[in-house]
């Protein structure tokens, strides 16, 4: 059977588009999350610089801060767009209180130079993944390995209190996630295409990505912060 070409290609045209729409709605959510973090971290730093850096208050922000990712994974496919959208938006509020101590412990400076590379390397590695033709699934074990043994240097780190191993540390953790932005990217691709017949779960699926998305920024931001330990105020 002979197809046309000029018939295929309105088809084509619309599903690019559709795809190009979620896209910029998955990016568009997580650049609100992060003006929402960013924000309320320099107002609470500002106005409540105490309980910023109050240590209980860290450790309860925390444990709410997981209990609403776990609620969020859990609950994505039941739950509605708006309430998907919801926890988000309310996670990206918590995460803002909890690292509001950062306008008071880093010089200002420091952390708009280190967002602002952050912003650059996040941008370079999401470009990548949307444009390489290397299927990066395969190193999806290689990233949970990755993240195991960080997880397992930062402990070492917490009780040997070495500087040198700070430095290990921040580096690993820069580039595990430099490699999964990229990862996060092209995997927004697969996410739509399972759920492109329907437009809720779509939508559901493009707050799903931009969590991760704003997750990877956020690490690739403090890794940063980390690297120029430093000159602190």
């Amino acid at each position: 059977m002979y197809y046309s070409p000029i018939q295929e290609e309105p088809y084509y045209r619309d599903k690019t588009k559709e795809f190009n729409r979620h896209l910029t709605r998955a990016y568009g959510f997580m650049a609100g999350g992060l003006a929402i973090t960013f924000l309320v971290a320099l107002l609470m730093a500002y106005f409540f610089p105490q309980t910023a850096l109050n240590p209980t208050v860290a450790i309860v922000l925390a444990i709410v801060e997981i209990v609403t990712v776990i609620a969020f994974s859990a609950t994505l496919t039941r739950a509605s767009y708006g309430a998907t959208l919801g926890m988000f938006l309310f996670y990206s509020l918590l995460n803002g209180a909890s690292i509001s101590y950062i306008f008071l412990y880093y010089d200002l400076n420091k952390v708009f130079y280190c967002f602002a590379a952050a912003a650059i390397s996040f941008a370079i590695m999401a470009i990548l993944g949307h444009t390489t033709k290397r299927e990066l699934s395969g190193f999806l074990g290689f990233f949970i390995a990755g993240l195991f043994g960080l997880l397992f240097l930062t402990v070492i780190g917490f009780f040997l209190k070495s500087s040198a191993l700070e430095i290990v540390i921040a580096c690993i953790g820069l580039i595990l996630f430099l490699g999964i932005t990229a990862f996060d990217a092209q995997r927004l691709r697969r996410f739509y295409e399972s759920a492109s017949e329907d437009d809720a779960f779509a939508r559901k699926f493009a707050v799903y990505s931009a969590l991760q998305l704003y997750l990877d920024f956020i690490n690739i931001f403090f890794y940063l912060l980390r690297l120029f330990d430093r000159n602190r105020k």
